[in-house]
């Protein structure tokens, strides 16, 4: 009887800790079995003694630990493999797919991650969590159909864009996770773009270095703390397509893998001679 009790309370603190790979709610491989629309906020709810809320999850949506930020709206133009324009009643808006890098156009599979983009999104109806914008405007949040499939995580899973790490620590570890089994799938099967000898990764043909991969301290997001979903009007200024790659929107000057300068436009193109 003591054995049995025993077991009984330690399923229950392993239950309280948010024990295991991310809970039957979870989002697993590339497409997500799990409903449309299961976006919740958790707080200290359930927190087993000693816990902190940083060790807690806050929005999520198909089971994903995202931003609190939403849209809903059409695609309406699928730019490479990593970038689309979304549109809605007034506005149209730049959306960079978050913790992935998919090849540059003029890149091999290029195009093919831009038709595999295409194929699951364009014409269709998504919703884009996110809490940031990036230099050029361009809205950066995880991607969902309305069948739950998560986008930017399928990109990685047919091996048609990299695990972008240069900004894994951005969120949660179970999202790392995923992301890095999706990839080291890939690469063992060799598919998509892994089945060439020794592809260059994107950040690289951009810069002709490789970024610092940072080590992540925290096992959470850096939106963690946030509170639900919160749809964004057409018209909230900082999200505007008007915005977009605007004058007042800094300029990064790249240097690629051959010497040649350029900056890049709002929809991911390169501007040579622009520097």
């Amino acid at each position: 009887m003591r054995n049995i009790l025993a077991c009984v309370f330690t399923g229950a603190l392993l239950l309280g800790c948010g024990g295991g790979d991310g809970g039957s709610d979870g989002c697993s491989g590339g497409t997500a079995n799990c409903l449309p629309n299961d976006s919740k906020s958790t707080g200290n709810t359930g927190l087993a003694s000693g816990a902190t809320a940083s060790e807690t999850q806050g929005t999520t949506l198909c089971g994903v630990d995202v931003g609190n930020k939403l849209l809903e709206g059409l695609v309406t133009q699928v730019h490479d493999g990593d970038t689309v324009t979304l549109g809605s009643a007034a506005s149209a808006y730049q959306i960079r797919l978050d913790s992935i890098d998919a090849p540059e156009l003029a890149q091999p599979f290029g195009s093919l991650s831009q038709a595999a983009l295409a194929k699951a999104v364009l014409g269709k109806s998504v919703k884009v969590a996110y809490s940031k914008t990036d230099q050029y405007g361009r809205i950066v949040g995880a991607v969902f159909t309305d069948s739950c499939q998560y986008v930017n995580l399928d990109q990685v899973a047919v091996g048609l864009a990299w695990f972008y790490k240069a900004y894994q620590c951005e969120i949660s570890e179970a999202a790392r996770n995923q992301f890095m089994q999706a990839q080291n799938k890939a690469v063992q099967e060799k598919a998509g773009l892994w089945a060439q000898t020794d592809p260059e990764a994107p950040w690289f043909y951009r810069n002709g270095s490789e970024p610092v991969t940072p080590v992540c301290t925290r096992g959470v997001s850096v939106w963690s703390a946030n509170s639900a979903l919160t749809s964004v009007g057409p018209t909230t200024p900082a999200n505007s397509a008007g915005n977009i790659g605007s004058a007042a929107s800094p300029q990064t000057c790249y240097t690629g893998p051959r010497g040649g300068t350029y900056t890049l436009t709002a929809s991911g193109s390169k501007n040579y001679g622009g520097c």
